[in-house]
């Protein structure tokens, strides 16, 4: 009788045993970024530093929080890819290559892009104008300097004017900021720092038609 009720015993508490439950981690990101695409249609992904991001665990999925993106909730993988915000971003490009300027300059700035976002020999998104670069033996010239110095990715850390900014480029997106004598406006510079690498002015930035200046910067077009 002993035998049986603790062969019982050995059964019945198999039986109704806790399953096994796998802990096993799930896997972090190696990389976290976004993808650009280029006017040939050439996609480039762009990593993201560590410091613009929150990964955490959601069940058996990951939830990633940045900066200048759209939430990730979903599986993890090796290499995961966000969506943009381009008001961010505009706003980013502004605060970079425009902090200190008035705000009519930086408004400028701003309209650049978004005539480069109309303009075919450019590409169609704020994002993928403001990542745009050309190749050459393998080295990457980008259209904004911010970009390879970092500068870009550090913006929204200036809590004092971001948010400023970023109201500025909302009204840049919409066309409620507009300057009609930038309608043209493709480019711009800063004479100053650029005749201080290029004293004999041999940069093709010199010989664009300029619009206007503002600030320190110098506003031209380009013509086909």
């Amino acid at each position: 009788m002993t035998w049986l009720m603790l062969v019982l015993t050995l059964i019945l508490g198999g039986c109704f045993a806790n399953p096994i439950i796998d802990n096993k981690p799930i896997t972090r990101p190696r990389q976290i970024g976004f993808i650009v695409t280029s006017l040939d249609q050439k996609t480039t992904f762009m990593e993201i530093p560590q410091y613009m991001y929150k990964v955490s665990e959601l069940k058996n999925d990951i939830k990633i929080e940045a900066y200048g993106f759209q939430t990730y909730k979903g599986k993890s993988s090796e290499v995961i890819t966000l969506t943009p915000d381009p008001v961010f971003w505009l706003a980013s490009l502004i605060w970079a290559e425009a902090r200190g300027e008035p705000l009519l300059g930086q408004a400028a700035v701003g309209q650049v892009v978004l005539n480069r976002v109309k303009d075919l020999r450019f590409n169609n998104s704020i994002v993928d104008v403001i990542f745009e670069y050309t190749e050459t033996n393998g080295k990457k010239h980008w259209q904004f300097s911010c970009i390879p110095d970092q500068q870009i990715y550090i913006a929204w850390q200036d809590k004092n004017s971001f948010e400023n900014i970023r109201t500025l480029a909302q009204e840049i997106i919409s066309g409620s900021r507009f300057d009609p004598e930038l309608t043209e406006a493709l480019g711009f510079f800063n004479p100053e720092k650029v005749l201080a690498y290029d004293p004999y002015r041999t940069n093709w930035v010199w010989k664009q038609p300029v619009l206007k200046e503002i600030g320190n910067h110098r506003f031209f077009s380009i013509p086909y």
